[in-house]
């Protein structure tokens, strides 16, 4: 008899969440909004912003901001959660004198990102971990933790931040990047394929409000410090997006294609990609910086 259990759904989730990425980072490098600057989260165009480089590095110059001074110079502990291919990781280690650790479900991106630390002269202060970050040793303590795209993965996002709170100092920083829900035209057909799309093709396990997540926070001891909504400078609608979603109109025109479709990486990465420019473009979902502190 097969177990259904609680463990075991969570287990085959992380499972494959950690398969959709092995099969997809190389091609997300190679067509990624910026593939010179080796990033695969998405690029935000703040005001000062020029070209696609410098929009793929605004969410990390974002999140540098809020910790320098707020990590112990010489001696401070930072971890990147859901680190990918380590860029995040390079550049808080230019920026603070710390130690940065990143951790990835993914074995192909944890090798992608050692071999670029190497490369960067910094293996010897940085160190990237296979490894599922709601199973975090429980020593050492971090001064600030950092994830850019990736707690949504979590299978309870509930669970995650409680672990995540008592594996960070007093005082420390809890920096998140994400897609969050929205309260806006709750029940509306529309809305909830669009959200289930999006949950079935880029592996999300916890998709929540931002009231909800604070609550969360709280409940772990966390407290928000700062909610910064960065909707309205995401690039939306780009010509290889509406390419895309021309694709999947098509699919979606016979029965169960596109559950079959989800299945696989490549489709699975172009079905939630595209479920998710429909809900920022209709606010059912905004990307949101938010900055938590333990007290």
């Amino acid at each position: 008899m097969v177990s259904h259990s609680p463990e075991n759904a969570a287990s085959e989730h992380v499972n494959r969440v950690a398969d959709y990425y092995d099969a997809n980072t190389r091609r997300f490098l190679r067509f990624g909004e910026s593939p010179s600057n080796d990033a695969i989260h998405r690029g935000v165009w703040t005001p000062g912003v020029t070209n696609t480089t410098e929009a793929a590095d605004a969410v990390n110059r974002l999140v540098v901001e809020r910790l320098i001074g707020h990590v112990p110079a010489g001696e401070g502990r930072v971890l990147d959660l859901g680190c990918g291919v380590g860029a995040t990781v390079v550049r808080l280690a230019r920026e603070v004198d710390a130690q940065v650790t990143g951790v990835t479900i993914s074995r192909v991106q944890a090798e992608i990102a050692e071999r670029r630390l190497a490369a960067e002269g910094l293996a010897e202060r940085c160190h990237v971990a296979c490894g599922d970050f709601a199973q975090l040793p429980a020593e050492p303590r971090y001064h600030a933790m950092v994830a850019i795209e990736s707690v949504v993965h979590a299978p309870s996002l509930a669970e995650l931040i409680s672990s995540l709170a008592a594996r960070l100092c007093p005082g420390g920083r809890l920096v998140v990047c994400d897609d969050w829900m929205t309260d806006n035209d709750l029940g509306l057909p529309a809305r909830e394929r669009c959200l289930d799309q999006f949950r079935a093709g880029w592996r999300i396990g916890s998709l929540h409000t931002v009231a909800e997540f604070a609550a969360m926070g709280e409940a772990a001891g966390l407290r928000l410090r700062e909610d910064l909504d960065l909707t309205a400078y995401l690039r939306l609608g780009r010509p290889r997006d509406r390419a895309i979603n021309v694709i999947l109109g098509a699919a979606g025109v016979v029965p169960r294609m596109l559950d079959r479709m989800v299945e696989k990486p490549f489709w699975a990465n172009m079905i939630g990609g595209s479920a998710l420019q429909t809900g920022l473009s209709r606010r059912w979902l905004e990307y949101r910086l938010l900055v938590l502190e333990r007290v």
